[in-house]
């Protein structure tokens, strides 16, 4: 079942996940959708240093293209648009990359 998100519940998600220590096992929902996307990922947390035995957990962390989507959205949710744009549904930005010119693309095959 495709569950559909908000732009704010998005960003509050990415901001879960990049200020808390978010258990990977006891995810929230809107988490799956957002490691989907390639948001997010898990990631085997180090066990501390201290005597005894700690089992190593798995925590959720920002991907690199996480941490630019939450930059995105910060900066959208400054402008004057935001207090419409919060409540629409999420939808990834389209990465804007600038196609390569003649002499960095491969050759083509014929």
């Amino acid at each position: 079942m495709m569950y559909l998100y908000s732009n704010e519940a998005v960003l509050a998600a990415l901001r879960r996940a990049l200020f808390r220590q978010v258990l990977w096992s006891k995810r929230p929902r809107v988490f799956e959708f957002l490691y989907q996307q390639g948001l997010l990922e898990a990631m085997r947390q180090a066990s501390p240093t201290v005597s005894g035995y700690h089992a190593p957990v798995d925590i959720a962390v920002l991907t690199a293209r996480g941490k630019a989507e939450i930059d995105r959205l910060e900066r959208r949710e400054q402008s004057s648009q935001w207090i419409t744009e919060k409540a629409l549904g999420y939808a990834l930005a389209a990465r804007t990359e600038t196609a390569p010119s003649a002499e960095t693309a491969p050759p083509k095959l014929i």
